[in-house]
């Protein structure tokens, strides 16, 4: 009879090892990308406060229909304060249009001359200037975190 080699049972060292080093350094990657995902949620959740927070002192101020201003802190939500200021705007179709690059043509429109000859001493070269009444509304939140909305309704010419 001839003497066969021993199956060996089990692992060796080096082995288990190396198993644990890929198990480590993989369970690293896992936990800091749950941790990441975690901080995500936080801040969506934050953030979708702050818009509805936002929306919610919106619609608050657009009844006033007045320039004021004023700040505070929802005491429904500790942490988040709001900011708001309410002014009258004037909208130049011409300082638009440059900005667009189109002054020249819209200067020399046919709309722009209609209205100028209407408007009589406007102050634009194109005699079309709208009044606006401007809503700002900002909310902050973690010292850093902030959301802004803005709203305009026209007032007429």
């Amino acid at each position: 009879m001839k003497n066969l080699p021993l199956k060996r049972k089990g692992f060796t060292l080096i082995e288990v090892l190396m198993t644990l080093a890929l198990v480590s350094s993989v369970s690293g990657f896992v936990i800091a990308g749950a941790l990441q995902a975690l901080k995500m949620r936080q801040k969506a959740i934050s953030l979708n406060r702050a818009i509805y927070l936002c929306k919610q002192k919106m619609h608050e101020i657009k009844s006033l229909n007045k320039t004021d201003s004023g700040k505070g802190e929802y005491p429904s939500s500790p942490g988040y304060r709001f900011e708001y200021v309410i002014r009258e705007q004037e909208l130049d179709l011409q300082k638009i249009a440059d900005s667009l690059g189109a002054g020249k043509a819209v200067e020399n429109s046919p709309a722009a001359k209609y209205f100028k000859e209407r408007s009589g001493g406007a102050k634009s070269a194109t005699g079309i200037v709208f009044k606006m009444m401007h809503f700002h509304v900002s909310v902050t939140w973690a010292e850093k975190e902030s959301y802004e909305l803005d709203y305009y309704r026209g007032l007429g010419f």
